[in-house]
């Protein structure tokens, strides 16, 4: 049995009805004004972490990372959330601002290698889209959901570690690091490196450098008494701007949900709103921005990549763009859907767009490896809905680590694990 989520603050206050979209309400965005949906917790406990050790060593990670508790210490001692074994993700999946069509053309089949130069930068390619097929899958199970979190820890201390992660392209932050980066980076550093003795210190750091980036970025306090903020922000941000400050939230936002501590999960609540709001600023702006022609489409490029000698880099890094910023709207857009459902057993999926599965162009060297591997085979450039025919034609170890995290998150566990025990390929 589910829990339905509440109206939206906005409609219960207008007492009208409130149709319950993520990440805002159909009312709120046609009115241009801030939705914030209630959240309702479960009480705290301080004997149940909300990751077992267990399961810590179930997944992928970085050793003494994010996730490993401080000697003697925790972040709280009431902080963690009580969950009952049986918890299933019901998903909805509401059609989000979809303002393209996806047509199958563009759903390259994993059969064939990529024959468009502009194959990543179409505007169909720019669909925010619902699910059409829930034959391939079953509901999302807390266990799931917790490992996915564990995954998107450890690729952020990977960013702290080694300058990278499936989601933030080495090449992203070669040529300029913005002061906003710069921050969040050193803040993940000190919070991966927390002791018994600094953490509360280290946690008021995140606060204040959260609220801090808020508020360079025009937001305000929507409700102070219980510390709401809503975007007044800016439309006419250029793109890297958009994407770097989404990256510097979201370190602050998978600290605060998830350490457990009850202050830092009430200050990144009261900054989901924003966090959605950015994330769907930035996929649009780039849906309008790089849909156009590559020569428009370059224009982007200047002050974030290194400035390319030729066309085939250009091609290359306008990729790196797209690709990143793709990934970087579907971890965003899914934080808080799993942090809702797994406090209240709900919460509305906000759709899935394209992103590139094939195994090594991500980690491409060059622009001539990246070009080579485009032309040599398919590239799996696919809605996340439609990455079911992967599991018909695609060996596990042709997809990257993106593509396979998820898969996990999209698929049930015995459809991939049929999956990884037959052989196949592309």
């Amino acid at each position: 049995m589910r829990t339905e989520l509440n109206a939206c603050r906005a409609c219960a206050g207008s007492k009208r009805k409130c149709g319950r979209q993520m990440p805002s309400c159909a009312r709120c965005a046609a009115r241009g004004r801030s939705c914030v949906y209630p959240l309702r917790t479960r009480p705290a406990s301080s004997s149940r972490p909300l990751i077992s050790r267990a399961m810590r060593g179930s997944v992928p990670r970085v050793e003494d990372g994010l996730l490993t508790e401080v000697t003697g210490s925790t972040s709280s001692s009431t902080g963690d959330l009580i969950l009952p074994d049986d918890i299933r993700w019901d998903i909805e999946f509401p059609f989000m601002n979809g303002d393209f069509p996806t047509p199958l053309s563009l759903i390259y089949t994993p059969s064939a290698p990529v024959v468009r130069a502009d194959w990543f930068l179409a505007p169909e390619t720019w669909a925010i889209s619902q699910k059409f097929d829930t034959s391939a899958d079953a509901p999302i199970g807390r266990v799931e959901m917790k490992k996915h979190v564990i995954v998107l820890q450890s690729w952020f201390e990977r960013w702290a570690t080694t300058g990278s992660n499936p989601f933030i392209h080495p090449r992203l932050y070669s040529a300029n690091v913005p002061a906003c980066v710069q921050v969040a980076y050193a803040t993940l550093a000190s919070y991966i490196h927390r002791t018994p003795a600094n953490t509360d210190t280290v946690l008021q750091i995140v606060e204040d450098r959260s609220n801090d980036l808020l508020l360079e970025n025009g937001a305000i306090l929507d409700r102070v008494g219980v510390e709401e903020w809503a975007d007044r922000g800016e439309q006419d941000v250029d793109l890297f701007t958009q994407l770097t400050r989404l990256h510097a939230l979201m370190v602050y936002q998978i600290i605060g949900l998830f350490d457990g501590d009850i202050r830092a999960r009430h200050v990144a609540e009261g900054h989901i709103a924003i966090q959605n709001s950015w994330a769907a600023k930035l996929f649009h702006s780039a849906a309008k921005a790089l849909s156009n022609t590559q020569t428009a489409a370059a224009t982007h490029l200047v002050g974030c990549l290194p400035r390319p000698s030729t066309d085939s880099q250009q091609q290359w890094y306008l990729w790196i763009l797209s690709e990143s910023i793709r990934r970087t709207w579907l971890i965003a857009a899914s934080l808080s859907p799993i942090y809702v459902a797994l406090q209240q057993c709900f919460a509305p999926c906000p759709g899935g767009v394209m992103y590139t599965n094939r195994s090594g162009l991500w980690n491409a060297a060059s622009a001539t490896e990246w070009e080579r591997q485009c032309s040599a085979r398919s590239v799996g450039f696919l809605q996340r809905f439609e990455c079911d025919r992967l599991l018909d034609d695609a060996e596990p170890a042709d997809i990257d680590e993106f593509g396979t995290a998820i898969l996990d998150m999209t698929f049930s566990g015995e459809l991939l694990e049929k999956w990884r025990d037959r052989s196949g390929g592309f």
